[in-house]
């Protein structure tokens, strides 16, 4: 079955009305408050910053000299492990779930992949739990904990 997409291009018209729209609300706000959104043109689309700069120009204001846009922090790096493979989403839900409720942060692996086609769990070597490499001890102590044979429902 074919879904049909829609591509929405935006016209000269519709670029124009943006601008109008942004001119009007640009009128209404103080000189401080514009030089203010001056300041900052990354944050504004080109429509916005066309309005702007009309706006400014039309009260004989200097549109003053940008900020640094801000600067784009790398991601931090984590050392993570694999504690164990699971086959079946199912069984590595569980452990994750366990996991979790401990309070040691875990990740799964493949998890989507397997999902789209769980034949795909052999190849890929199934869904892996990862785990960071300082949280790996205790993850495992809590995997490999006994089932308990009663479970005490009375606790309030």
């Amino acid at each position: 079955m074919l879904i049909p997409s829609i591509i929405f291009l935006m016209t000269t018209d519709d670029f124009e009305n943006e601008q109008a729209d942004f001119a009007e609300h640009y009128s209404a706000m103080s000189d401080a408050e514009l030089l203010t959104l001056a300041l900052q043109p990354w944050d504004l689309e080109d429509a916005a910053w066309d309005a702007l700069e009309d706006e400014l120009e039309s009260r004989n204001l200097e549109v003053p000299e940008p900020e640094l846009p801000p600067a784009i922090s790398s991601l931090e790096k984590r050392n993570l492990v694999m504690l164990r493979r699971f086959r079946d989403i199912p069984e590595a839900l569980l452990a994750k779930g366990r996991l979790e409720s401990f309070g040691i942060d875990c990740f799964l692996a493949d998890e989507n992949m397997v999902r789209m086609d769980w034949f795909l769990s052999n190849l890929l070597g199934g869904v892996k739990l990862l785990v960071d490499a300082e949280d790996f001890t205790e993850a495992s102590k809590v995997l490999n904990e006994p089932v308990p044979e009663h479970i005490d429902d009375t606790d309030e």
